[in-house]
C-alpha cells in the first residue's frame, strides 16, 4: 500500500491510497469467496469456487465493488495510523481506479483535529476565593425550612403578602387567550414571585369569591418568545385565602425538621453544609477561570465539524432531561416557542467555547504527558459500578470492553484539569 497526503483546506486532509497487486489479488479472492456463498455454484462447495467462476456467475462489477469495500475497510484505518491523523468524522471516499488486473486506487477526504499551539501556560494564575457564610444566610435557610413546615388556616379577610391563595385565571394577549395561560384551582403564595411581575401583587386585597382583571407585562427575556415584552390581561377569580402560621424557631422545631435534638445543632449543620458548598463552588470557579485563561494562551482554528458534534451532544442531553421530566420533546419545544435549529443557534457560542476548551486541554495533556493506564480505567469502572450497583450492567455496557476509550478520555480530562489548577495556584 502506498499513501499520498494532501492538505485540502483548513483542517481537511485527502489521502490517496494505492494498493499493491498482491494485496489486490488477495482482496479479489476474498470478495469472490464471500459472493460465492450467497448462491449455490454447481460443482463447488460453498465459498470454494475459483474467482473466475464466481465472476462468470455474479458479474465482474459485483466482485470489484466488494473487493473495493474490503480495501477501504482495511487500508483506510492503516493509512490514518501511518499518517498519525486524528479524524473528526467519517471520511468521504471515492474509488479512483479499479480493475481485475489493476490495483485499486481510492481517495478518502476527512476532517481532522486542528493544530493547537500552546502559549506559556505556566504563567496562568487564578486566585481561589471562598465566599463567607454569614449568620444571615443561616437565618434565611431556617426561615425557608419554617415556611415548608407552616400550617395554613382559611380566613375571610382580604389577601395579603405571605397568604396562600387558590385561584382560577385566564390570560389574554391582544384580547386573545394564549396557550398555557389558563389554570383552575391554582395555588399561589403571594410574595414568592413565582409568576410574572405584578401578578401576585394584584391578588393583594382580594377576598374569596371576588373576581378581578390584573394587567401585567411579560418580561423581555421571557422563555416563550412570542409573549416576551408584551402587555397581558388576566381574568382572575379567587376561591380561598389561607393565613400562614409559622412554627416557633426552637428545639422542638429542630427535632421535627431534622435529626438533631437542638436548634443550635441544626444551625451548626446548616453552616457546615453551606461552607462545604461554598468550597465546592470556589473549586468550580477556579476550574472555570483556569480553563478560560488556558484558552487565551492557545492558537487554534475551531473546526465546524466539532462545533456541530458539540451542539448535537447538547441537544441529546436536553432531550434526556426532558424525557426524565415526563414530557415529550415536541411539547417542550412548543412551550419554549422554538425548534431544534433555534436551540442550536442560541447555543452556538457556548458550543464554540466548549470545543476551544476541549482542544486546549487536550493539547496541555499532550504537552504534560498526562496519560491514563488500563489499570486506572478498570479501577474507575469498578468504583462506578460499586457506587451505582443498580446501574452496574448499564455502566459496563457503556464504558466496558471496547468502550474503555470514553472513560479513559474522561479520566484524562480530569487529570489535566487537576494539573492546570495546580499550575494556576502556584
Amino acid at each position: 500500500m502506498q499513501v499520498s497526503r494532501e492538505n485540502v483546506s483548513g483542517n481537511k486532509v485527502k489521502l490517496t491510497i494505492t494498493t499493491e497487486m498482491g494485496e489486490w489479488n488477495e482482496l479479489l479472492d476474498m470478495a469472490a469467496a464471500s459472493l460465492g456463498k450467497t448462491g449455490k455454484i454447481e460443482g463447488f462447495r460453498e465459498g470454494k469456487a475459483p474467482r473466475s467462476v464466481v465472476i462468470n456467475k455474479v458479474g465482474e462489477a459485483r466482485v470489484l465493488s466488494a473487493a473495493s469495500e474490503l480495501a477501504i475497510e482495511k487500508f483506510y484505518p492503516q493509512a490514518v495510523r501511518d499518517e498519525k491523523l486524528r479524524p473528526i468524522n467519517f471520511p468521504s471516499v471515492s474509488v479512483d481506479q479499479v480493475g481485475l488486473d489493476t490495483p485499486v486506487v481510492f481517495s478518502a477526504e476527512v476532517a481532522v483535529m486542528p493544530e493547537v499551539t500552546l502559549g506559556d501556560y505556566t504563567k496562568i494564575r487564578v486566585k481561589r476565593e471562598v465566599p463567607e457564610v454569614s449568620e444571615q444566610m443561616v437565618t434565611d435557610t431556617l426561615e425557608s425550612m419554617r415556611k415548608k413546615m407552616a400550617e395554613y388556616t382559611e380566613v375571610a379577610r382580604e389577601a395579603k403578602e405571605g397568604d396562600w391563595t387558590e385561584i382560577d385565571f385566564t390570560g389574554f394577549v391582544d384580547d386573545k387567550e394564549f396557550p398555557g395561560g389558563a389554570s383552575k384551582n391554582h395555588p399561589i403564595v403571594i410574595g414568592e414571585k413565582m409568576f410574572i411581575p405584578g401578578f401576585e401583587e394584584g391578588l393583594v386585597g382580594m377576598k374569596a369569591g371576588e373576581e378581578k382583571e390584573i394587567e401585567v407585562t411579560f418580561p423581555t427575556e421571557y422563555h416563550a418568545t412570542e409573549l416576551a415584552g408584551k402587555p397581558a390581561k388576566f381574568k382572575v377569580k379567587l376561591h380561598k385565602v389561607k393565613e400562614m402560621n409559622l412554627p416557633e424557631l426552637d428545639d422542638t422545631f429542630a427535632k421535627k425538621a431534622s435529626k438533631f435534638e437542638s436548634l443550635d445543632e441544626l444551625k451548626a449543620d446548616i453552616r457546615k453544609f453551606m461552607e462545604e458548598d461554598a468550597n465546592r463552588r470556589a473549586d468550580e470557579q477556579v476550574k472555570e477561570e483556569a480553563i478560560k485563561e488556558l484558552v487565551k494562551v492557545v492558537k487554534l482554528e475551531v473546526p465546524e465539524e466539532l462545533v456541530e458534534q458539540e451542539l448535537t451532544a447538547m441537544l441529546n442531553d436536553l432531550k434526556g432531561k426532558v424525557a426524565n421530566a415526563q414530557m415529550t420533546f415536541e411539547d417542550y419545544l412548543g412551550k419554549a416557542g422554538t425548534n431544534e435549529a433555534g436551540l442550536k443557534s442560541q447555543w452556538r457560542e457556548q458550543a464554540v467555547d466548549r470545543v476551544k476548551a476541549g482542544l486546549a486541554l487536550d493539547a496541555l495533556a499532550t504537552k504534560e504527558d498526562i496519560q491514563v493506564t488500563h489499570d486506572e480505567v478498570h479501577v474507575e469502572l469498578d468504583k462506578l459500578k460499586a457506587q451505582y450497583p443498580d446501574q452496574a450492567e448499564e455502566i459496563e455496557k457503556h464504558y466496558g470492553g471496547h468502550n474503555h476509550g470514553h472513560l479513559e478520555s474522561q479520566m484524562r480530562t480530569r487529570k489535566v484539569v487537576d494539573r492546570l489548577i495546580e499550575i494556576a495556584g502556584q
